[in-house]
């Protein structure tokens, strides 16, 4: 009988967990979309953010470098003479690092400074467009916050007007307006995060892809110096 008793109990008390779960599941719901009108603007930079940070993504793993040998090989063809393969080789990877090598083949026979000058504004022009949107990320990490403490100010001043009216200061009434209205906040610095988050990463993969530019382009110069 002890043990039939302990299995119903805890049968009861696995539904009344089940229960509030579910009650839970559904206040929340509510609370969200009692967030206010502020919500629309913080979702739309939340999709946003999203797009650029996946976009950007995949435009920076498309332009790394991972044939670490292409610089060797077109120092062979530039000692063998074989320029024009050299140059072929470059033209047919779609690499930053390739385009900005191409650039440099494309001006030998001027001295070692016009060549570096050339894969220097190539490799610029490559890297500028890496960077293009990631301004909108840089934007929408800072606004994001402040629209959400933006929709929160307003809720509050809401708040205190209807206790104007109504002349009455119920801490219930108060604490009811207030977490609903913190919804707004609470969205806004997460899309802020995710953003700020995004914006730092991708740029730390940029300056990889940098540096693996002016790796090779140094590796050609030094190749053309020794030749």
């Amino acid at each position: 009988m002890k043990i039939l008793s302990i299995l119903q109990a805890g049968i009861q008390v696995a539904t009344n967990e089940t229960q509030v779960a579910g009650i839970d599941s559904e206040n929340m719901l509510s609370i969200v979309m009692k967030g206010g009108w502020i919500l629309v603007p913080i979702a739309f930079l939340s999709l946003v953010a999203i797009y650029l940070i996946i976009a950007k993504t995949i435009q920076i793993n498309a332009a790394k470098n991972k044939n670490q040998s292409l610089t060797d090989k077109v120092c062979d063809l530039l000692i063998e003479g074989k320029v024009d393969s050299a140059i072929g080789i470059c033209q047919t990877n779609p690499k930053p690092a390739a385009i900005v090598l191409a650039a440099g083949i494309k001006t030998l026979g001027h001295p070692v400074k016009d060549i570096q000058d050339a894969m220097e504004g190539e490799a610029r022009q490559q890297i500028d467009k890496l960077n293009s949107g990631m301004q909108y990320l840089g934007v929408i990490s800072s606004i994001a916050p402040m629209l959400g403490f933006l929709g929160t100010i307003f809720g509050v001043i809401k708040i205190f007007y209807s206790i104007s009216l109504t002349d009455n200061i119920s801490i219930g009434i108060i604490s009811e307006g207030l977490y609903e209205k913190m919804i707004a906040s609470a969205a806004g610095l997460l899309v802020g995060i995710i953003a700020y988050s995004g914006y730092h990463l991708i740029n730390a993969s940029i300056d990889k892809v940098a540096s693996d530019i002016e790796k090779q382009g140094n590796k050609l110069v030094a190749a053309l110096r020794e030749n």
